[in-house]
């Protein structure tokens, strides 16, 4: 049987990664019938891998560019646009943290 960690992880870094570039509500209708289809395929639950998504379509903290709050206090805090790799990796690192390891304890699998 296959490991959902590693569809959990498989799904989060897409998820994380295009969450940067793009809106993150566009970014869960991209990805989230991509997990449902793979939890299908792994025969584990849908619920855990959604929100393993979620979580990671929730942290776009790199760039200002995939939320508006980002970009709306980037030129009053005269913030550049590597500013947000200080902050935003480590908290990007805290939510596959909770997506790997806190959300499986919520809904297994």
């Amino acid at each position: 049987m296959p490991d959902p960690g590693r569809c959990v992880a498989g799904l989060f870094i897409p998820s994380a990664i295009l969450g940067q570039v793009i809106c993150n509500t566009a970014t869960s209708l991209i990805v989230i019938p991509i997990a449902i289809v793979a939890a299908g395929q792994m025969c584990i639950s849908v619920q855990p891998v959604i929100m393993c998504v979620g979580v990671g379509c929730a942290g776009a903290f790199l760039t200002p560019v995939a939320t508006p709050t980002n970009l709306m206090v980037m030129e009053p805090g005269a913030y550049k646009f590597g500013d947000y790799w200080k902050l935003g990796l480590p908290m990007l690192i805290w939510f596959f943290i909770i997506a790997e390891f806190y959300v499986p304890l919520i809904w297994s699998f």
